[in-house]
This record gives C-alpha cells, sequence and structure tokens, in this order.
C-alpha cells in the first residue's frame, strides 16, 4: 500500500508540475513584452548565468536585473489579471 501511495504522489506530482508549466507558458503568451519573457525564462527557470543573458541582449548585468525586476512586476499584474477573470467567470 505504501508502495502505492507513493507512485500516486509522484503521478499527482507531475501533473502539478505539468499544470504549472501550462499556467506559466499561459501567462507568458499574454505578456506583451517578449523581452521580458526572455529574462524570466533565462534567468529563473533555466538559472542562466546573468553575464551570459546581459551577452545575449547585449547589455550589462545592472541593467539586466532592472529589467528582470521590471518582467517580475509585468508578470504578476498579469497574473493578478488572470486570477481576477477567472473568479468572475466562476462567481456568474
Amino acid at each position: 500500500a505504501l508502495v502505492e501511495n507513493l507512485e500516486r504522489g509522484d503521478a499527482f506530482e507531475d501533473v502539478w508540475q505539468t499544470t504549472a508549466r501550462m499556467d506559466v507558458e499561459h501567462l507568458f503568451s499574454v505578456m506583451p513584452n517578449k523581452r521580458y519573457v526572455y529574462v524570466i525564462r533565462r534567468l529563473i527557470l533555466e538559472e542562466a548565468d546573468p553575464r551570459i543573458v546581459a551577452e545575449e541582449l547585449e547589455t550589462n548585468v545592472d541593467n539586466l536585473y532592472n529589467i528582470k525586476k521590471r518582467a517580475i512586476s509585468a508578470l504578476t499584474e498579469i497574473a493578478l489579471k488572470e486570477v481576477e477573470k477567472y473568479e468572475k467567470r466562476i462567481h456568474k
């Protein structure tokens, strides 16, 4: 029984991770600034070295961190709007 529960837990974890990835990709798809998406994807999701990402974007690391901060703010704002839209749909 313990093994079955662990396997179900693993399956649940896989489903949760897949759902979370889909949610993030949806948020990325509605973000108008694709540079922000790139910065979040490279620095946070892929854990790329900031110096390399700065080179890729032809900027410096200090500016990259400013872009990252704005990107996270923009993503948060979009996520909150998406939650608000979802809540309006379920409370109709």
